[in-house]
């Protein structure tokens, strides 16, 4: 319940109607099978490494440095920075007067900036209150959207639509649905985030799987009906004549569409909910980043200083500095320019695939060269589900902007980013860890490694703090 999804989906419906619904179910289709490829690749090896040790056995540490950092820090790199910038901006739309306020002296992207300090502040100090009730706030954000939505296709429509989405279906240009998939996809990704907490949870196997797919189907149905409410309660107006903007490609239509369905009172409640869960993502991210860091850097990954922990408070000190500094620091060279936001977007999306191209390839080259390997949960009609979301995400990579974006807005900072990690992630096998790196390692090492007593035997190192 992401600020940047939020946007997303509103510009998807608003550029797409219908177009974007079909988009939106092609990625939820597509998230399924790939939920199915994570839950085998969790049932092999359930350990907290996730996707560094499913690439690692698959594919060896060259592919897994290259996956991982891809999955998280490059994401980071573009998603947290676009949460961060739209974290405030998305909020104080709703607060007329404030936001007049502070956007007259470009600031309001700068209340995303507080929150990431904040809460880089609070995690480094171990301090876990907010932790504890992140999962309560994103429900009710999430609530907070189905309320809305509901009540937006209950009372009178505001707008007359062609269809149910806004524009009609439009079939005769199948790259025109393909071009609005990877905008669709941003709404599912990271739903594989549960599969660190594998070896803490009892029956992971049956849990993981569950979990996956009920969180798809529980935000494909909260967007659904946002982006049908939305559209009949919000007319898509021209706003920006010169760069052909409309209303609900821009974070004005967030007010426009509570203020029609409850008023004021709704404009003030989506206001302090939208700030309330994008401080709960920022912290998710605060919290999570360095501890997937400080997992790779006891593998001898990444640098040792991101194993370091605070002799007091026991958390990753460095790795949350590397978290704080990226988002903050890239908003500023920005300066919060919200029509950087959706390539931003789009290049995560990117190297989300990239990950998840590489678990899947892992998955399959597993079952081809282990299949003695107990699997408590098997992806079904293997390898058909593979084949699904493989050929989407390539698809989806190639056709990642929609109408009217320019294609090297999104592929070269992302290629250009991708290309250092994977210069790092070879120059660090071969020359530091000094291995083969492309030879797989060996599943029985991991899960002895994971489940011993000491992860590293040569340096004794303190417990990490739970950040969870």
């Amino acid at each position: 319940m992401a600020s940047p999804v939020i946007l997303t989906v509103t510009s998807g419906f608003g550029i797409g109607g219908d177009t974007f619904a079909l988009a939106m179910l092609i990625s939820f289709i597509m998230m399924q099978a790939q939920v199915t490829t994570f839950a085998e690749a969790a049932a092999i090896l359930p350990t907290s490494g996730s996707v560094y040790d499913y690439i690692s056995c698959g594919m060896g540490r060259f592919w897994a440095i290259t996956g991982a950092l891809s999955a998280y820090l490059i994401v980071h790199i573009f998603a947290g920075t676009a949460e961060t910038i739209l974290s405030g901006v998305m909020a104080l739309v709703n607060f007329e007067n404030l936001n007049t306020m502070i956007e007259s002296h470009n600031a309001s992207w700068m209340v995303g900036v507080g929150l990431v300090i904040t809460f880089g502040l609070l995690n480094a100090l171990g301090i876990e209150a907010f932790s504890k009730v992140e999962i309560v706030l994103t429900f009710c954000m999430w609530s907070t959207l189905v309320i809305f939505s509901i009540c937006g296709l209950l009372i009178p429509f505001a707008v007359p639509l062609e269809s149910w989405f806004g524009e009609r279906l439009n079939l005769s240009d199948p790259l025109a649905v393909l071009s609005l998939v990877g905008m669709a996809m941003f709404m599912f990704v990271g739903c594989e985030l549960v599969t660190p907490m594998a070896p803490e949870i009892k029956n992971s196997a049956r849990v993981i799987p569950r979990a996956m797919m009920t969180g798809l189907c529980g935000v494909a149905f909260c967007m659904c009906i946002y982006g049908a409410s939305i559209s009949h309660q919000v007319e898509n107006v021209l706003v920006d004549a010169e760069n052909n903007i409309r209303l609900l490609e821009t974070p004005m239509a967030i007010p426009a569409f509570a203020g029609q369905v409850m008023g004021d009172f709704g404009k003030y409640w989506i206001g302090i909910g939208l700030l309330l869960a994008g401080a709960a993502t920022i912290n998710t991210l605060m919290a999570a980043v360095p501890r997937i860091l400080y997992g790779m850097a006891l593998d001898g990954a990444l640098p040792r200083i991101f194993a370091y922990l605070h002799p007091r408070f026991k958390t990753p000190i460095f790795g949350i500095l590397v978290a704080v500094m990226i988002p903050c620091l890239h908003a500023f060279i920005i300066q919060g320019d919200l029509s950087r936001i959706m390539p931003l977007v789009l290049a995560a999306v990117c190297a989300w695939c990239v990950a998840y191209l590489l678990v899947t390839c892992s998955v399959i080259l597993l079952r081809i060269r282990r299949p003695d390997l107990h699997r408590a949960y098997k992806s079904p009609f293997f390898p058909l589900p593979q084949i699904i979301s493989s050929v989407g995400i390539i698809l989806a990579i190639i056709h990642i902007t929609p109408p009217g974006m320019n294609p090297s807005d999104v592929y070269i900072p992302f290629a250009i980013i991708l290309g250092l990690t994977a210069s790092y992630a070879l120059f660090w096998t071969l020359c530091v860890q000094r291995v083969n790196p492309f030879k797989p390692v060996p599943v029985e090492l991991v899960l002895s490694h994971t489940f011993a007593k000491g992860e590293l035997p040569e340096v004794k190192l303190e417990p990490l703090r739970s950040l969870v």
